[in-house]
């Protein structure tokens, strides 16, 4: 099967398969989970399909009736938790549901049992990455994370995406990774310097996209616009399921960066620098 996501806008995201699993998690007896556009489901589907390739798994995963099937749904989530590494985020987002899982679910013991070993092995990986990353240094591994990243971004690997586009694919690659992990366990004063030094490289980084300073303001079109090749389609399709979980109200910036088929957000700033765009998308994405 030719991996036309994971070989093409997926292969420089390292967050993908972390992100799928906390997709898989979090659908379990949430219908909340599934109110996703038609193309945003297609999109999944296309996604897990190539996963379940990538990893060799039966062919019972695909089936139509896997998306309400939360047995499939653990068990692909548990599969791909052993064959990649899901950061801090994902293991305490998927234990944190399972947990809710275990006790209010309206599933047989057995299912509810389920439930609570796995929430139980995520929690204990979730514990042993914490350990993990305190005693490697937090600030180092947040370092080196983040050079990764902006490596690639300098590197033209962002540039499907619009050039807002590419900043939000960085700061959520950053926020699923070694550096969002070490932003929450660390104290305030490393989460300052943390959000200082990534507000510096990632306004700069967007201002040299377009040719000005971090300061000069432009129509919000020329951040958004995706370059116009027919082969970018994926691209378009990956920041829409990327960005679903945006609500336009609460994170107008966001949902506007990446719902591209939908008019923008009211409170999307209609003039916006560099500098405002990092600022607005770092406070959404990182809550901070």
């Amino acid at each position: 099967m030719r991996m036309q996501l994971l070989e093409g806008p997926g292969r420089w995201l390292d967050s993908l398969h972390a992100r799928f699993m906390v997709d898989l998690v979090l659908g379990i007896e949430n219908p909340r989970q599934h109110v996703l556009v038609p193309q945003q489901q297609q999109f999944r589907e296309r996604l897990r399909n190539e996963i379940v390739s990538q990893t060799q798994l039966r062919t019972w995963s695909i089936t139509g009736a896997f998306s309400d099937n939360p047995v499939m749904r653990l068990g692909l989530a548990q599969t791909l938790a052993g064959q990649f590494d899901p950061g801090f985020l994902a293991l305490t987002r998927m234990s944190r549901h399972l947990q809710t899982l275990h006790t209010r679910s309206n599933g047989s013991p057995e299912l509810r049992q389920q439930f609570a070993q796995t929430c139980e092995q995520f929690r204990q990986r979730a514990e042993h990455k914490q350990r993990a990353l305190t005693q490697r240094g937090l600030v180092v591994q947040s370092g080196l994370h983040s050079e990764q990243v902006f490596t690639r971004w300098h590197a033209g690997n962002f540039d499907g995406w619009s050039l807002a586009g590419r900043c939000y694919i960085a700061l959520e690659e950053l926020s699923w990774g070694a550096f969002g992990d070490a932003w929450r366990l660390a104290n305030r004063d490393v989460r300052g310097l943390l959000r200082d030094n990534l507000r510096a490289m990632a306004a700069q980084y967007l201002a040299q996209s377009i040719g000005a300073s971090v300061e000069t303001r432009h129509f919000y079109h020329q951040w958004l616009t995706a370059p116009g090749s027919m082969g970018l389609l994926d691209h378009k399709d990956m920041l829409g399921w990327l960005g679903s979980g945006w609500d336009p109200t609460r994170q107008p910036v966001c949902w506007s960066v990446t719902q591209t088929w939908q008019p923008v957000a009211l409170g999307m700033p209609r003039l916006c620098s560099a500098i405002r765009l990092v600022d607005a998308m770092m406070a959404e994405i990182f809550g901070d």
